[in-house]
């Protein structure tokens, strides 16, 4: 399993870079991030057979299906028309049996996002798409909203109804810091 994450879309790349990869991706999954709007059937098709890749699992960071947390509170600018476009792609993609998977990310432990809600986003996006990766919140410059505590029961809740929950305590995440 190959994971590409480049802080932003895997469709921002370099086209010589995303060629460079397909020397290493041949006959495994490959796991990228994009945002909605990259996203089209043409476009993942083209992408697997470039990549030459066993299966192509795509994370797009919703964060959250309440559409005013997720573009008010977080600013994403994702209208719920894309949320159902995307699913209906991903319906498409199994009715014929393509190797292409979406995945979900949700945002937890930020301030303005009610624990209620996270429940609600990790439902219906596992209805929708292949799953859902939870992502633990981590406020990296002053401006920016506060993290929160969580309660036990959502961790419980996640454990059970995500396909991961990244916790995101690696040093590596952390802006500023140089690893000795």
């Amino acid at each position: 399993r190959i994971s590409v994450f480049n802080g932003g879309s895997f469709y921002e790349l370099p086209l010589n870079v995303v060629l460079k990869l397909s020397e290493i991706t041949e006959n495994k999954i490959v796991d990228i991030e994009t945002r909605p709007e990259f996203i089209s059937k043409e476009v993942l098709l083209k992408t697997k057979q470039i990549l030459n890749a066993k299966e192509l699992v795509v994370r797009v960071g919703f964060e959250n299906f309440n559409e005013k947390i997720m573009n008010i509170v977080l600013n994403k600018g994702i209208s719920q028309e894309e949320i159902t476009r995307l699913s209906k792609l991903r319906e498409n993609f199994k009715r014929e049996n393509i190797p292409i998977k979406l995945i979900a990310y949700v945002l937890f432990g930020i301030e303005g996002v009610p624990e209620e809600t996270i429940v609600e986003s990790v439902e219906k996006f596992n209805k929708l798409f292949d799953g859902v990766i939870a992502i633990k919140y981590r406020r990296y410059l002053k401006h920016h909203p506060k993290e929160i505590p969580i309660s036990e029961n959502l961790v419980n809740f996640l454990k059970r109804n995500t396909l991961l929950i990244d916790w995101s305590t690696s040093e590596i995440n952390v802006v500023g810091k140089v690893k000795t």
